[in-house]
């Protein structure tokens, strides 16, 4: 397993640097759907919808809703963008209260269907804007939720003592979690160094980012709170050694709306 996971990352990691800093936009754009296409037939095997031509449709979908955006210059993108905030603002205040119970399985899944439209969707809409600012903006967002993923990991294997959220992750600690914020506020310095801001820019560019990396660990008990209601260890096997699409990007489709909203909205001040 440990060998399938390394050659899959020797693999998928330059190949994902060189999409985002050496494709155009647009084309940049038509890759992420594909990804993102792969995880709503991932998702919706999650939430019950078996049959493949099921499966295919419920894609073909969100396929066609993104296609639309793209093919009229993104109009409206914003207002996605701001609506997929809100949605994980929800999540925050909700997951907290989750259990699992003896309830039968399909309860959540037709609102998880139509949340599906909702959180790729606008995943998808923000990085391709974040990618027009800026390609090494998105490169910087990638990193943070890996920083904020392995910082957590091992703080947590050192110091973890109080669980986090123990009825959709069981691994995960505060402490992990505070020490998952410390690597990201020292990745966010040096980011805010490199793309030569100013100090108030980057005290700016630090609070985002540790907001950003909170959110990407509700992206993770999120999708975990999915695979857990369908009783399924992955969302897929695309991923040797890791499983599935989504399984990889859980944290990376609640980051993207959110810092790019606040990096947006940080350039308005200041245009």
């Amino acid at each position: 397993m440990l060998k399938q996971r390394i050659l899959t990352a020797l693999v998928l990691v330059p190949l994902a640097i060189a999409s985002i800093l050496f494709l155009p936009t647009p084309w940049f754009s038509w890759v992420l759907l594909g990804i993102m296409l792969i995880g709503a037939w991932e998702w919706a095997g999650l939430t019950g919808v078996q049959q493949p031509p099921y499966r295919l449709l419920f894609a073909a979908s969100l396929g066609l809703l993104l296609i639309g955006l793209r093919l009229y210059g993104m109009q409206g993108a914003h207002t996605v963008i701001m609506i997929g905030v809100a949605w994980w603002v929800m999540a925050v205040i909700l997951l907290p209260y989750y259990q699992r119970t003896d309830l039968p399985e399909h309860r959540w899944q037709l609102p998880l269907r139509l949340v599906m439209f909702l959180v790729l969707g606008s995943a998808w809409t923000a990085y391709t804007l974040l990618h027009q600012l800026n390609p090494e903006y998105v490169l910087y967002l990638v990193m943070l939720s890996i920083m904020a993923d392995t910082a957590a990991y091992f703080s947590g294997k050192a110091f973890g003592k109080n669980k986090l959220a123990p009825e959709l992750s069981p691994g995960k600690t505060r402490e992990g979690l505070l020490g998952g914020l410390v690597g990201v506020a020292l990745l966010a310095l040096l980011a805010g160094w490199y793309f030569g801001q100013s100090v108030m820019a980057i005290v700016y560019f630090v609070l985002l980012s540790l907001v950003t990396a909170l959110v990407s660990v509700v992206g993770d008990l999120f999708i975990s709170m999915i695979k857990r209601e369908s009783g399924a260890k992955d969302s897929g096997w695309i991923l040797p050694g890791h499983g599935g699409i989504l399984d990889r990007i859980d944290s990376h489709i609640a980051t993207a709306p959110v810092f790019t909203l606040g990096l947006l909205w940080w350039q308005g001040l200041l245009s």
